[in-house]
């Protein structure tokens, strides 16, 4: 390189070595700004893998509790089945021996009603007898009491 001689080729010298002086200083403010910024860009990053873990482990806590909730409800479910079934039974049981005391209450009612229809000719049957009687009597019963 050729070193110049005169003064306005050192004064443009100074210029450029001034200007590479605050280039060089604008490039070491940048870079300090971009290593602050990438360390709030890490301090970034590592709130949000701990958020991400914090809600990873919700997720999985709530599909535990969904999945017991499932199973619990599953399992009402078949004991609701069961208890019908055994309602179902007792209800069948219970409306066939109401039919056979049903049917025994009727036998029994039948029975009696015969038994006082008997009672109701026999005593019809002898009133007409008493009447037949009476109507034969009655004119010498009538003559005796009078006389």
């Amino acid at each position: 390189m050729m070193i110049p001689t005169n003064t306005d080729s050192v004064q443009k010298l100074a210029v450029d070595v001034e200007g590479l002086k605050k280039d060089i200083e604008n490039v070491n403010n940048i870079q300090g700004r971009l290593d602050n910024a990438i360390e709030k860009l890490t301090d970034v990053s590592t709130s949000i893998k701990s958020m991400l873990a914090v809600h990873e482990q919700k997720i999985a806590q709530s599909e535990k509790t969904e999945e017991i909730l499932f199973d619990k409800v599953r399992e009402r479910g078949e004991e609701l089945d069961i208890v019908y079934r055994d309602l179902q039974r007792d209800i069948s049981q219970t409306e066939k021996r109401l039919l056979l005391e049903i049917k025994s209450l009727k036998s029994d009612i039948n029975e009696r009603v015969n038994v006082l229809e008997r009672w109701r000719w026999l005593i019809l049957g002898g009133a007409i007898v008493v009447g037949y009687i009476l109507a034969k009597n009655m004119p010498a019963f009538l003559s005796t009491v009078i006389s």
